[in-house]
């Protein structure tokens, strides 16, 4: 029996969805600098879970699904929402303080480390060709914060937001982790209604402690963050239900080209040739990457 081909004007349109995802959730990790970078991550982050809670919420009661609510791994829900509250915090922190372009390129160092991490703790294989293109991306981001576009140096004052952003990139792959494992036995439902729940718990006594005044629109802002964080993963399954992954897998890597151009647009900041080759790199591992997991399913 022949394998069943997944139709090309599905894949353009799970593409199409992959790329709003990609959108919605590059303009969140710019609220900061958006905000003149005069919030708190850590403020910024908890207004966007307890956004995403009350929008749950809502939902969860319009439907009258609280019976289907119901969960057997708290602490893993709990853990997943601290990894994503701290990889969330770390990416917005990391785009306020350095150019966005170099932010995003450490941020898609995301993507090696879940193929690692596959590898360690999920028992995935890692045959030589998906090094070669973790080593790309790996390599790609080297060139862009290495770089020094325009003259400028890799000074002691940038390996802060550099560490950062690495440390973000990690606690996102360890997030996908536990996603995978989470998706074998919860609903979508129940994963967005704990991650936003464990999320807003977690992070509410942090955050009072550095909050900073808001005007009432700015607030108002900050709380849409979590509403429009559920439509992007709404659009990542819809993606997801019209192509396959090995399919989406490279668009994710478009990250760093919306953030050039947000970059660009918003914050007058323009890509050096170094930026432009790390990224190009970037991209390239990434495709790999995604090309070789598809050759390993039957």
């Amino acid at each position: 029996m022949p394998p069943l081909v997944m139709p090309v004007a599905d894949d353009t349109r799970g593409i199409g969805w992959a790329v709003l995802a990609v959108v919605l959730f590059a303009m969140i990790f710019m609220s900061g600098k958006l905000a003149g970078g005069l919030v708190p991550a850590l403020q910024i982050m908890w207004l966007r879970y307890l956004g995403g809670l009350i929008t749950v919420v809502i939902t969860i009661s319009l439907g009258r699904r609280w019976r289907m609510m119901g969960t057997r791994q708290p602490a893993l829900h709990a853990l997943r929402a601290g990894c994503g509250g701290l990889g969330g915090m770390a990416a917005i922190h990391a785009a306020t303080a350095m150019p966005v372009t170099n932010a995003a390129a450490i941020g898609l160092l995301e993507g090696l480390f879940t193929v690692c991490l596959g590898v360690v703790l999920l028992r995935e294989r890692m045959p030589p060709a998906r090094w070669a293109g973790g080593a790309l991306c790996l390599a790609g981001a080297v060139v862009v914060v290495f770089g020094g576009d325009d003259g400028v140096r890799f000074t002691p004052a940038m390996w802060a937001p550099a560490l950062i952003a690495l440390a973000g990139a990690l606690l996102i792959a360890v997030e996908s982790i536990m996603i995978k494992t989470l998706a074998r036995s919860e609903t979508r439902l129940v994963v967005l209604f704990y991650v936003n729940l464990f999320g807003a718990m977690l992070l509410g006594g942090p955050a009072l402690l550095v909050w900073a005044p808001l005007p009432p629109l700015w607030l108002l802002g900050f709380l849409a963050l979590g509403p429009v964080a559920i439509i992007g993963q709404t659009c990542n399954i819809q993606a997801y239900r019209l192509a396959d992954a090995a399919t989406l897998g490279p668009v994710r890597y478009t990250w760093i080209v919306f953030s050039a151009l947000i970059g660009w647009m918003l914050f007058a900041e323009q890509p050096g040739p170094a930026t432009l080759a790390g990224g190009a790199l970037i991209l390239a591992g990434g495709i790999w990457l995604a090309r070789s997991g598809r050759r390993l399913r039957p």
